[in-house]
């Protein structure tokens, strides 16, 4: 009797559950690799073939979205991180939520739009700060650059959220002080050259040849057979995917991607 109690009440709790908590007591189940980018890449993994649907975080008023079901570039990184760190720790969902909000919000709190790291190059800063990673692009022979972020306020019609001027004036104060900031990537026709330095689980952002912008793209590296490829979630293929290309190939496809820059898991 007292086996049958304890089965109906997991039962009857996994009902409780929503849908993105349901899957994140899967993937909390996972086993834990022998390193971070271990678990992180198994984890990304395990979400190879879920839909991919841009702007899911675009809501009034802005509030903490955890969304599990379907991904684009940058929710498939920050949900990949939060999930591996959640599963280090506790494995609560309420440790869940917190990384997501410490990796999604500046210093961790939910202020509104602008409050929220709309550049990667940004977001790069935040999540080195609170030492989850490392940029090693200075390591592998990037190059220092310093480019002129504009594109949010050049381009206002793409996010409406633009309309007030306190939130306008919170962008263009974040576009002036990563204006400043000196950095590192690896152009696309060096990249041939760091490939072998390149592990399982590291993430690479691709830096962006349009006017105004930093990235226009991130995902994970997997290794098959020897060469590397990208794990990411695609507009093109709409889910998320392990590239059929390599990696190189798919950088020298698109066109508005410049090079890129390599983030590394502190173990």
């Amino acid at each position: 009797m007292k086996g049958l109690f304890f089965a109906f009440f997991a039962y009857t709790a996994a009902l409780c559950q929503t849908p993105d908590e349901q899957i994140f007591a899967k993937k909390m189940e996972l086993r834990r690799g022998s390193t971070k980018a271990e678990t992180a890449l198994m984890l990304a993994q395990s979400l190879v073939g879920s839909p991919y649907v841009p702007h899911t975080l675009e809501q009034t008023p802005e509030t903490l979205l955890c969304n599990l079901r379907q991904y684009d570039c940058y929710t498939l990184l920050e949900n990949v991180l939060s999930l591996m760190l959640t599963r280090e720790s506790r494995g609560a969902f309420s440790d869940y939520k917190q990384f997501i909000e410490k990796m999604r919000y500046r210093n961790g709190l939910i202020n509104g739009y602008g409050s929220r790291l709309h550049y990667f190059l940004e977001w790069i800063e935040q999540a080195q700060k609170y030492n989850y990673l490392r940029d090693i692009t200075p390591d592998l022979g990037g190059q220092p650059i310093q480019k002129n972020i504009h594109f949010m306020t050049a381009h206002r019609a793409l996010y409406p959220a633009l309309t007030t001027g306190q939130v306008e004036k919170t962008i263009a104060d974040v576009e002036k002080k990563l204006s400043k900031k000196t950095w590192y990537f690896i152009p696309k026709n060096k990249v041939s050259g760091i490939l072998s330095k390149l592990k399982d689980g590291d993430m690479v952002a691709f830096t962006s040849a349009k006017e105004g912008l930093d990235f226009n793209h991130q995902g994970f590296v997997i290794r098959k057979n020897g060469q590397v490829y990208l794990l990411h979630a695609s507009s093109d293929r709409r889910q998320v995917v392990v590239s059929s290309e390599t990696l190189l190939e798919y950088l020298f496809k698109m066109k508005h991607h410049s090079g890129i820059v390599v983030l590394r898991l502190n173990q």
